[in-house]
């Protein structure tokens, strides 16, 4: 949405279609259909190209299938992420119901189109929901869905600016409720070869508008996809349907069509469930896995620069004030050690635009909430002139609040280094620093100094292939300690994610301690050491894969618990087994020797009650850590979110 209203990508397809042929049909009104889309083009005329091509191609396969699925007495059709789509207009049929399920802003808006045009709309239910974080099935069965009746389902040109993990989610959401008899229709971003001109601009156009593309698949790993959430491809049941409109050339565009079918595992078969210990296993013998050790050791890091960033800086909080130094000077709402990295590192009083600060960071960073905590200027003022994320060729400098942050925060790495130093002493600081950077040498050189900020599904981020190549960077020998320690901790997150098919995030905080008798939510932030703004994001994942389960606490007369599935008992077994796993792999990718050498460094830090890595916790008394509880354990990943980058997710 922009402004209120629809998107510039809404528009582009809108006007596209207004050129198109339709296929045609001897119920419905398309005149309405068409009456939507002027009024959503506003005036914009479609160009005759490539895009324009593949999107009438689209198009007409969409089309055929819903007419092919009314022909065979269908009565149901669910369009995902609907925005301004008029087939539940242009093909109304009697008897037919249709559920449009898109964000409740984009809904919203299409709904006082709608009324304004004097469109007919009773026959279609629109459903409210953020494919992120709402439960899709359970929305579709309130609006009236019938599950035992076929549906067919639709999700076209959305499959692309998901990440892959919300993408599963959402098809199997739409499996629950899908009868035998029911298909859906999908259209998926496939892999080109290199030098793809078109795809390239293609990426760059629709990133430039805010909405980058998430999702690109092997065609394999699309059909595998399909098949995992219980949609195999209508051409392997024996279904031919696909083949009467030019089965190949769709495929290779990515129009699929899908039959709702069993269910099958992504990856090896999990072993039988055996009882679960009353305390989850640790993974590596016992041991904590080595990505919790990176990220114990990492956070705790971070937590000490930020005392003591905070305790020299001027600052604001949401729930403890302002506190800092009282010299007058403007106080910039506190962040944390991850938006030093991924923006005022590199931000300073001399303009710099927003591709050039992402190609230094090798990340993104929250602009807009940097510039409204007073950090920064985009495009030569601290108002908001942007509705949208600003494009790549936006300027940024920092404010003079932003440059006094970077005077402090600048030594702070160094300073936090060599108190570690003596704290620990040179040798345990010595051997830790010599294999974080022999590892660091054989990782991608594209990786960025932070963890990036966690996605919607609570995913890491990897090198972002359409960065240019980095120029002449730091040598890892001369890297501070937070940066060695978070690219070796993501090289393992990105490892591990595609695999386990959850984000590490999740899977290693909230899962990890979970158990199937229930957990008081209320404890889960203790037991994780994150905060319960980021547990109840976790929460929302697990419950939305049916990983985990919320219930009425049974011995409370209020409050709820949670207790894992069978699948997320499966789920948390893999975790361990997979963390494991990845370590002996990394064996042979870096040496035992070096692997064997991180762990022995890190394990010591870690070890006892309290660890070594908690003597330098201890807040300042102006620190708002010093007035909440401390916490008990660390996170076993990083919770870094968008509100100020904390370790924690606070």
């Amino acid at each position: 949405m922009e402004d209120g209203g629809p998107s510039q990508t809404a528009r582009r397809v809108a006007a596209h279609r207004l050129d198109f042929t339709r296929v045609p049909a001897d119920y419905g009104d398309p005149a309405a259909d068409e009456a939507l889309a002027v009024d959503v083009a506003a005036g914009r005329q479609a160009p005759a190209n490539r895009m324009h091509d593949y999107l009438a191609a689209r198009t007409a396969f969409f089309d055929r299938a819903v007419t092919g699925a009314l022909g065979r007495t269908v009565a149901q059709v669910v369009v995902g992420a609907a925005g301004y789509d008029g087939r539940a207009f242009r093909y109304a049929k009697p008897g037919v119901r249709w559920f449009e399920v898109d964000h409740p802003a984009t809904q919203r808006d299409k709904l006082r189109r709608l009324e304004r045009l004097g469109i007919d709309a009773s026959h279609v239910r629109f459903v409210e929901a953020d494919f992120t974080r709402d439960p899709v099935a359970g929305r579709l069965r309130a609006a009236g869905l019938d599950p035992d009746a076929p549906s067919l389902f639709l999700l076209e040109g959305v499959a692309v600016y998901l990440e892959p993990a919300v993408l599963e989610d959402v098809l199997g959401q739409f499996r629950q409720v899908a009868a035998p008899g029911s298909s859906l229709a999908i259209s998926v971003s496939l892999s080109r070869p290199r030098g793809d001109s078109a795809r390239a601009r293609f990426q760059a156009t629709v990133a430039a508008l805010g909405e980058p593309a998430r999702s690109t698949f092997e065609a394999a790993e699309a059909e595998a996809l399909l098949a995992r959430t219980g949609w195999p491809l209508a051409a392997a049941t024996g279904d031919d349907r696909q083949a009467v409109v030019g089965g190949d050339r769709l495929h290779a565009a990515g129009l699929l069509l899908a039959s709702a079918g069993p269910a099958t595992p992504a990856g090896p078969q999990p072993r039988p469930r055996q009882p679960r210990p009353s305390q989850p296993p640790q993974g590596h013998d016992g041991a904590l896995p080595l990505s919790a050790l990176l990220s114990q050791a990492l956070v705790a890091f971070t937590i000490e620069f930020d005392n003591e960033a905070e305790h020299r800086l001027p600052h604001r909080t949401t729930s403890h004030g302002t506190s800092g130094p009282g010299d007058g000077a403007a106080k910039l709402w506190l962040v944390s050690l991850a938006m030093w990295e991924n923006c005022m590192r590199h931000v300073t009083g001399e303009p710099i635009t927003v591709g050039d600060l992402e190609a230094r960071a090798r990340t993104g960073t929250n602009l807009d909430g940097m510039r409204r905590w007073g950090y920064i200027t985009i495009d030569g003022t601290a108002r908001k002139v942007h509705s949208r994320r600003p494009g790549s060729g936006a300027v940024l400098r920092a404010t003079a609040a932003g440059l006094r942050a970077r005077e402090i925060w600048l030594p702070l790495p160094g300073l936090i280094e060599q108190r570690w130093h003596e704290r620990f002493g040179a040798d345990q600081l010595g051997r830790l620093r010599g294999s974080l950077t022999g590892m660091v040498s054989r990782l991608d050189p594209g990786l960025p100094d932070c963890l990036p900020i966690l996605g919607p599904a609570l995913l890491s981020q990897g090198p972002d292939p359409r960065l240019p190549p980095r120029s002449v960077g730091t040598a890892p020998e001369a890297m501070p300690l937070p940066a060695l320690l978070s690219r070796v901790l993501l090289s393992f997150a990105v490892e591990y994610e595609p695999e386990a098919g959850l984000s590490l995030a999740v899977a290693a905080n909230v899962l990890r301690v979970l158990g199937t008798d229930g957990t008081r939510l209320r404890d889960l932030p203790a037991l994780t050491g994150t905060s319960k703004e980021s547990v109840r994001w976790a929460l929302g994942i697990l419950t939305r894969g049916d990983l985990a389960a919320e219930e009425p606490d049974p011995a409370a007369s209020r409050g709820k618990v949670a207790r894992l599935t069978p699948r997320g008992i499966d789920a948390q077994r893999l975790y361990h087994e997979l963390t494991s796993e990845i370590e002996r792999r990394w064996h042979d990718r870096f040496t035992p020797a070096m692997t064997v050498a991180l762990r022995a460094s890190l394990e010591p830090l870690a070890a006892g009650q309290p660890p070594p890595l908690s003597g330098g916790l201890e807040p300042y008394p102006d620190n708002w850590r010093a007035l909440v509880h401390r916490p008990d354990v660390l996170p076993h990943f990083p919770m870094v979110l968008h509100r100020g980058g904390y370790p924690d997710g606070s």
